[in-house]
């Protein structure tokens, strides 16, 4: 599987390891540093679509799978646009895409494509047969009011929180059986989650705000998940399917925001309502490059 840094914002600059990770083994380089501060948070149709003709031209779907680092979790609605690119590639007729977040990111957006927006389209698109959405513990579960509900109820979209002290209505509402890691267990849900794959190509997006603080520092608030739990579900899902793809954001970097004076002041304004007010520390923040290597050499391990 190819590998590849999107370089969006300024947080896998100084990742010197990473980064020779990536090249060392005919990896892709790819500079959209002109394009993040567009598309930091939420972007309108014509960033995204700049952002498409930059991928198709360094990251074409010729060249096969790919795993993709994005940079910081403000950029996971372009996930939407990596998976459009794995679907090209793979010449599948139906994938699952496992999406490990701490937030459902299913609110609805338009015209554009927000970073907690993107999960609607994703599950719509030709070829997706169901997101599953595994590690949530943010309270944006518990208040539906700005979520697009319609492919859940269809059953595009399936939810497994890691907490199980959500109201049971909200869990009802996001899987058969009122799942959750926490209440199953970790090794069981481990064992379940396979059983929720009814495909044999499978795409992975991963935003490592799932993570607990021990393991990453983002510029969300975090999960409890840890590292090796995610691995151990990445090892579990994949046994036997063919991963078409993947992607991973959550790591931390200043935010530029781009746009006119009002895009960077709404941008400004909704970082300061919902995303912490302190940065990670400083300890925290050197955890994303260890990550990133292992959850490199771990899907490359595993991927068919």
């Amino acid at each position: 599987m190819l590998a590849a840094l999107l370089d969006l914002d300024d947080a896998l600059t100084s990742q010197r390891r990473l980064r020779q990770a990536v090249t060392s083994v005919g990896g892709k380089l790819v500079d959209g540093r002109d394009l993040g501060p567009a598309l930091r948070l939420w972007s309108r149709p014509p960033a995204m679509q700049q952002l498409r003709e930059r991928v198709q031209q360094y990251l074409p779907a010729t060249l096969g799978p790919a795993l993709v680092f994005s940079g910081s979790g403000d950029f996971h609605h372009i996930t939407a646009i990596l998976l459009e690119r794995a679907l090209a590639a793979s010449g599948e007729a139906a994938v699952t895409v496992l999406h490990f977040d701490n937030h459902p990111d299913w609110v609805k957006f338009g015209p554009g494509a927000h970073c907690g927006s993107w999960v609607g389209k994703a599950a719509r698109l030709p070829g997706v047969a169901r997101v599953i959405t595994i590690g949530v513990c943010s309270a944006d579960l518990g208040d539906a009011k700005q979520a697009d509900l319609q492919p859940v109820l269809d059953g595009l979209v399936e939810i497994y929180p890691y907490r199980s002290d959500f109201p049971a209505v909200a869990l009802w509402t996001c899987n058969p059986g009122a799942r959750s890691i926490e209440g199953l267990g970790e090794a069981e849900f481990t064992d379940f989650l396979p059983q929720r794959i009814e495909t044999g190509a499978v795409y992975i997006t991963i935003d490592k705000d799932v993570l607990r603080p021990e393991d990453a520092g983002t510029n969300w608030d975090q999960g409890r998940t840890s590292l090796d739990l995610l691995q151990a579900l990445l090892a579990r899902a994949l046994r036997g399917r063919r991963l078409i793809g993947a992607d991973v954001v959550g790591d931390w970097s200043k935010p530029i925001y781009g746009g006119g004076f009002l895009s960077k002041a709404l941008k400004w304004g909704e970082a300061m309502l919902d995303q912490p007010w302190r940065a990670p520390s400083a300890e925290q923040r050197l955890l994303n490059e260890t990550v990133n290597l292992a959850l490199l050499d771990h899907l490359q391990a595993v991927a068919q």
